[in-house]
């Protein structure tokens, strides 16, 4: 009788045992340790256990156009994926995706709505670098964000590379995250898992079973920066195909704490080259006393720091040669003209930064050469002449990216004088004139591309009721104008030093109407010159 009590007795201890430590568990949800029955699994693993998953609409900044398609690319993946379902977003739900970061309980009602584990959400935004898209993860009874994925200033635009990026986007979230696979059965050590050849297992491979303690957040952002894991144990592989691997219980913490929804992760150790040792075995840890450091580091090494970035202005030095033309309508004699069609020019340039958006700067510019006098009868034949040039300005710039040296507007205005000298002839040809005036100015400079250090722009200055100084009056009054333009491109030689090529487009015109000192008086003279210039530019 005391042997049948016994057993029965038993007997009841096994059924029940379990249960009460099921129950017991469940009045203590938040903690304990793992005991033989995996009766413990915390509620951060428990909210990484994705089965399903809603996709949100995805939206964009011009008008749909990249939506549609973006949420196409994203249910294939998401349909031909073997971890995770696709849930369909719940239609009545009227809330802004684009501001899920700031609302977890938004988030909460669509993974309610949707009887799902998480929420994926994409935007589009068409700026004028490029495009940016971003991929954002919700996972957990929290509504928070887990992982994000980004690309900024895309350089394509067409539909199929669009798709390609939003592909690459979600594997590498996909990839990110804290466990690869989960343990779908087990029985006895047998265990079968959600993860075949496809991500890269091979049969022979051994893979750790997890169980996840917690997400440590990014403190303003709420991103997972890593995880608290708990290994449970590892598993060898002795089948693997395309999407399911079969393996066997190795090592576990205690029998049965490895069960089904368990959390799997790749076996990865981090990897050193083999390391510089002395002759004892000893590794070298002093850089420095390497047999090879003479020819690694030479003479009097010293540490590298990167070059801190210009902040406080320009100075910039220019030559080249200019097609010059000076035409003059007389009187008596008709149209005459001179020109020397290599004239030698020097430009210097400097510019003071005074935020980055106010700037002050001033120009010098000197070319010397000779024309030919084409007065018919007027001596000397070659006349010596002089081209002499100065500025002020200041401006405003106008950033259109948050980079200073990225593309940008400028606006200016200054005063400019130019100063045209030519030797005295007999009769007179042709004679020095200044010419004077307040400008207004508008220049553009863009980078060519990321890859390519290389800068494009142009600028054009307006004059503003320029003013006219003669040697002799070749009028009783002048009406004046001058034009000017010009493009050029800047290739960065390094962090201080640009090197800028130049093409300049002027011309200086004046009509004269009565009398003046010149005993053949003009009706009109000009001067044009295209002037093209190299230098280099010295940022500090």
């Amino acid at each position: 009788m005391k042997s049948f009590l016994l057993s029965f007795s038993l007997v009841l201890s096994s059924i029940f045992m379990p249960l009460h430590l099921v129950q017991a568990q469940a009045k203590n949800p938040t903690g304990g340790q793992t005991n033989a029955q995996n009766t413990y699994i915390s509620a951060v693993d428990q909210d990484l256990a994705i089965k399903s998953l809603v996709l949100v609409p995805t939206t964009d900044n011009v008008g749909g156009i990249y939506a549609k398609p973006i949420d196409e690319e994203l249910r294939k993946l998401l349909n031909d994926d073997k971890q995770w379902s696709l849930s369909e977003f719940p239609k009545d739900l009227k809330i802004k995706s684009e501001l899920l970061d700031e609302h977890p309980e938004d988030v909460k009602k669509i993974l309610q709505a949707g009887a799902s584990e998480a929420a994926l959400t994409s935007k589009l935004i068409k700026g004028p670098r490029g495009i940016s898209i971003t991929l954002t993860l919700f996972v957990g009874r929290e509504g928070l964000p887990l992982l994000q994925e980004n690309i900024a200033d895309y350089k394509g635009f067409e539909i199929g590379d669009i798709k390609s990026q939003v592909a690459n986007l979600f594997m590498n979230l996909k990839n990110r995250m804290p466990f690869r696979a989960t343990i779908l059965s087990r029985r006895g050590q047998q265990v079968t898992l959600n993860l075949g050849s496809n991500y890269g297992l091979k049969s022979g491979n051994r893979v750790s079973v997890v169980q996840i303690i917690k997400i440590n957040r990014h403190p303003k952002l709420n991103f997972m920066v890593s995880t608290d894991k708990e290994v449970l144990g590892r598993v060898k592989l002795f089948k693997v195909e395309p999407y399911l691997s079969f393996g066997y219980v190795e090592l576990e913490k205690e029998s049965g704490v490895i069960a089904v929804g368990s959390k799997v992760m790749p076996d990865e150790f981090v990897k050193y080259s083999l390391p510089v040792t002395t002759p004892s075995g000893k590794v070298m840890q002093d850089i420095t006393q390497r047999p090879d450091k003479d020819v690694a580091f030479g003479d009097e090494p010293k540490e590298w720091v990167p070059e801190s970035a210009p902040q406080f202005g320009k100075v910039e030095l220019m030559a080249g040669f200019s097609n010059y033309t000076q035409n003059a309508k007389l009187q008596t004699a008709g149209s005459i003209s001179g020109s020397n069609n290599l004239s030698p020019n020097i430009l210097v340039r400097a510019e003071l930064w005074i935020n980055p958006e106010w700037f002050v700067g001033v120009n010098l510019r000197q070319s010397v050469f000779s024309i030919d006098n084409g007065y018919s009868g007027s001596s000397p034949g070659k006349l010596n002449m002089s081209v002499s040039q100065y500025g002020v300005n200041g401006g405003y710039n106008f950033l259109l990216s948050n980079d200073f040296f990225g593309p940008k507007i400028r606006l200016n205005a200054g005063f400019s004088s130019t100063d045209f000298k030519v030797d005295d002839s007999t009769p007179t040809a042709f004679t020095s004139m200044k010419y004077s005036g307040l400008l207004l100015g508008i220049e553009g400079q863009f980078p060519l591309s990321d890859e390519l250090p290389i800068d494009l722009g142009g600028k054009f200055d307006l004059y503003v009721n320029p003013s006219l100084s003669e040697s002799k009056s070749s009028g009783a009054s002048s009406s004046n104008t001058i034009n000017a333009f010009s493009f050029f491109m800047d290739y960065r030689l390094k962090t201080r030093f640009k090197i800028r090529g130049e093409l300049l487009f002027e011309n200086y015109s004046s009509s004269f109407s009565g009398a003046g000192q010149r005993s053949d008086p003009a009706s009109s003279i000009s001067h044009k010159m295209t002037t093209l210039m190299g230098g280099i530019q010295y940022l500090f």
